[in-house]
């Protein structure tokens, strides 16, 4: 037993310390976020974010192995303009029960579109992805529903940051909502693979960390063998902060809201992991400053500028005229000496 606990020691070690990338704003998947809950906000015009996660789900019995579920992941995100970011999400090893060397996950290609803003302190955004089948065995046991087929979903974003009110409160709320279909040519018809993405989040500094907490899961539309809490649910709180060579330390622990049954009703759902243990490191690289181009400035950020450099002027001027008011009727007030 100790041997197997050195083991999961030394795979938790190994993550942290090679040289890996993305930065503390991003989802395991890629894209600026929680851990699986997206922002409605965006990386910086010409910013590289790479990430790698290790997720583990660990358990002894008998003489299964004490590593019951270890996944790695890689994340790319890059800002196409200060609106729009790209990014790339490959699972190059995915646990799939059947002692497999090499046996990697599906992919995923997505697309955020930051929406301009109306009010400072809300932000709302699109979020559009594409799966590809590369997984050599989809639908792996404690893993959330995957499939053979190529995938097509679309994601409603919401971030509330209440740093940007009267407040001045640092904690942002992100609300996420969206569609996937498994299957891209039955795209409009209903299927029993369907599912509605649900994700709610926070974030809030605890120097010298970042603490978030989230829920996200995964519910099957359209299936009537199914109660609610067969879907893939869970609660996933963690920390991050600052490593050495510029690198964001990702830690956090996942806990599944998923009722266990004895017999499940359909290939659709199994048992998913009681809990799992997660482990990051997140990089960033700005090509602005690599080739030497200026970074581009969002024309929302302009306008936002422009409208507080005049209502400061406003003030000044508003200031200036109750100064002369006052010191006009400070003047009437003065009694005149008596000769």
């Amino acid at each position: 037993m100790i041997r197997k606990i050195f083991n999961c020691f030394i795979a938790v070690a190994f993550v942290l310390l090679i040289p890996s990338a993305s930065s503390a704003q991003t989802t395991y998947s890629g894209g600026r976020g929680l851990f699986r809950v997206f922002s409605a906000e965006t990386i910086q015009s010409g910013s590289i974010f790479y990430n790698t996660y290790y997720t583990a789900f660990l358990r002894s019995e008998d003489s299964q192995a004490f590593g019951s579920d270890q996944n790695f992941n890689l994340g790319l995100t890059y800002g196409i303009s200060n609106s729009i970011e790209l990014t790339a999400h490959v699972v190059p090893y995915q646990d799939a029960q059947r002692h497999n060397r090499f046996s990697p996950g599906n992919t995923q290609i997505g697309l955020k579109w930051q929406l301009p803003v109306l009010l400072s302190s809300f932000l709302t955004g699109v979020r559009g992805f594409i799966g590809i089948p590369t997984a050599r065995n989809p639908n792996s046991p404690f893993e959330p529903y995957s499939s053979s087929h190529f995938s097509v979903g679309v994601m409603g974003l919401i971030t509330v940051d209440l740093s940007r009110n009267l407040t001045d409160l640092p904690i942002k709320f992100h609300s996420n909502i969206g569609y996937l279909e498994h299957n891209i040519v039955s795209v409009f018809s209903k299927d029993a693979t369907d599912q509605l993405l649900i994700g709610f989040g926070f974030k809030i500094p605890v120097r010298p960390f970042i603490y978030y907490a989230e829920y996200t899961g995964e519910i099957f539309l359209d299936n009537d063998e199914l109660n609610f809490r067969d879907n893939s649910m869970r609660l996933t709180q963690g920390i991050k902060f600052s490593g050495p060579f510029r690198i964001i330390v990702d830690l956090g622990f996942e806990l599944s809201l998923s009722r266990k049954l004895e017999s499940y009703p359909t290939d659709l759902i199994h048992e998913y992991a009681d809990w799992k243990i997660i482990a990051g490191l997140n990089y960033q690289i700005n090509t602005n400053k690599v080739y030497g181009n200026p970074p581009k400035v969002a024309k929302i950020d302009q306008k936002k500028e422009e409208k507080l450099l005049q209502e400061i002027k406003r003030k000044r001027e508003q200031a200036n005229k109750d100064l002369e008011e006052a010191n006009k009727k400070l003047k009437k007030k003065k009694p005149e000496k008596k000769l």
